[in-house]
């Protein structure tokens, strides 16, 4: 890493004016990457600034990492360079917005919290519920390919984001997509930029599809001994004509973190739980009701019962920051996102459970129905050997997710930088479509200024 004095802060100054060049220890340390602070921080105010501060790094050959309310800086690899941090919370803005149409477009420093106020208010939302809510921004959101429970019925990221405006790592403004729903010119290359972790691109504009706020909604939760009629449950949903918002599969130790109050489980012990989600006009719901409750019943579900008007929304949040919780209780926790098919699950759950107990560590899992499942790999309380733990059983995790019969992709999302380094790598065993990655990488950044080291491959 540079020394400070190695780096022309007047260029940078003269750039984004002296005000927004951070130097103190304060503002360096909050946007540490793994241990790993920047040198300075610039705060552009607009994409023509953010294009000049890449140019900047380009010719001085410093490495930049975008960032903004911070709350994603631990996914991905620990950077090889890190030179300069480009906060982007002063492009906070939304440049366009038409409730008839559903489109908008906003700059990337915008907090989703308050992006979604400012759709309410036209009784529209965005499907990007994701945890650290009151942090995350748009770009990081983005750049991280957040999950939201409600990818369920809405999709990912990809699926309504029309389009971006970025800026390359040789300081070149691009955009991709359009700003309508009907687009159809060009290559969608703005979707190469979602999940990248900021290895490709600056984002400087992100254009969605809106969704309408539905008039009624309610959450149940079915409880079942185990998890093969918990599965069997979430089949005869996909099979059914319902369209659930969302469907959340907790383990006995996930449903404890979900319902429990003030440290403290509402009931003991804790069962699998599926909790299903449904909205629409009040008739629509009651209609879930009567549906769920012989679906349940066919299953051999304990019970299913809706959730009160008062328990529904704080359920909903925990499911919401279910990572986060899991990591403020156990910091040395390390939790995986997978990326499994529907009927890999329980197969799937079946592995990790053996990998729990032959490591001697404990394993909690939240599963989303359409495909993404959260696994926290927790040490045992007192254990002093967390670090060679945790890595044998990450180790073993990704072995597990690669078996053929499960063919899951498995990325160790949040963990100690010593488990990654000791694990070799949060992105498991080298993917055989790494020299496609390299050479978009190269068209993108061929000089290495974004991120570099942070994605697959030391990209």
């Amino acid at each position: 890493m540079s020394h400070p004095a190695q780096i022309s802060f007047a260029r940078l100054e003269e750039i984004v004016g002296a005000p927004h060049v951070l130097t103190s220890p304060q503002d360096l340390d909050l946007r540490r990457v793994d241990g790993i602070s920047p040198s300075v921080v610039a705060q552009p105010a607009d994409a023509a600034q953010v294009a000049e501060v890449l140019r900047f790094a380009r010719a001085e050959k410093r490495s930049v990492i975008p960032c903004g309310g911070c709350s994603k800086l631990g996914i991905g690899s620990p950077p090889s360079r890190y030179d300069i941090a480009l906060d982007l919370s002063r492009l906070n803005r939304v440049m366009a917005y038409d409730p008839q149409d559903l489109t908008l477009g906003v700059e990337p420093g915008m907090r989703i919290e308050e992006l979604l106020r400012v759709l309410a208010e036209q009784k529209q939302f965005l499907p990007m519920v994701v945890p650290f809510l009151e942090r995350a921004t748009i770009g990081g959101i983005v750049a991280a390919n957040s999950s939201s429970p409600l990818r369920h019925a809405y999709g990912g990221i990809r699926d309504f984001c029309l389009g971006m405006e970025f800026v390359t790592g040789e300081g070149i403004q691009a955009k991709s997509g359009g700003r309508v729903v009907k687009n159809v010119t060009g290559y969608d290359l703005h979707k190469l930029l979602i999940g990248s972790l900021g290895t490709l691109g600056v984002i400087t504009r992100v254009n969605f599809r809106t969704f309408p706020l539905l008039p009624a909604q309610r959450t149940f939760v079915a409880a079942f001994s185990a998890a093969a009629p918990a599965f069997e449950f979430c089949g005869a949903i996909s099979r059914s004509p319902l369209s659930p918002q969302m469907v959340e599969i907790a383990d006995p130790g996930a449903a404890d973190v979900i319902f429990s109050s003030g440290g403290q489980s509402q009931t003991e012990p804790r069962k699998w739980a599926v909790l299903v989600s449904a909205a629409g006009l009040p008739e629509v719901v009651d209609r879930y009701a009567r549906e769920l409750g012989h679906m349940a019943a066919a299953a051999n579900a304990d019970e299913l019962a809706p959730l009160g008007d008062s328990e529904g929304p704080d359920v909903l949040a925990r499911i919401r920051e279910f990572p986060r919780m899991i990591l403020e209780a156990v910091p040395s926790a390390a939790i995986f996102r997978i990326g499994v098919l529907p009927a890999a699950m329980a197969g799937l759950l079946g592995e990790l459970a053996a990998v729990a107990a032959a490591g001697g560590v404990d394993l909690i899992s939240m599963t989303r129905a359409s495909g993404i499942m959260y696994t926290a790999i927790l040490p045992k309380e007192g254990e002093q050997a967390v670090v060679a733990l945790l890595t044998k059983a990450v180790q073993e995790v990704f072995r597990a997710c690669g078996k053929p019969e499960i063919n899951a992709s498995a990325m160790l999302e949040w963990c100690r930088p010593e488990v990654k380094s000791a694990a070799g790598g949060v992105w498991g065993p080298p993917r055989p479509d790494f020299g496609l990655m390299r050479r978009v990488k190269n068209s993108f950044d061929p000089n290495g200024v974004l991120s570099p080291g942070r994605f697959a491959g030391g990209i």
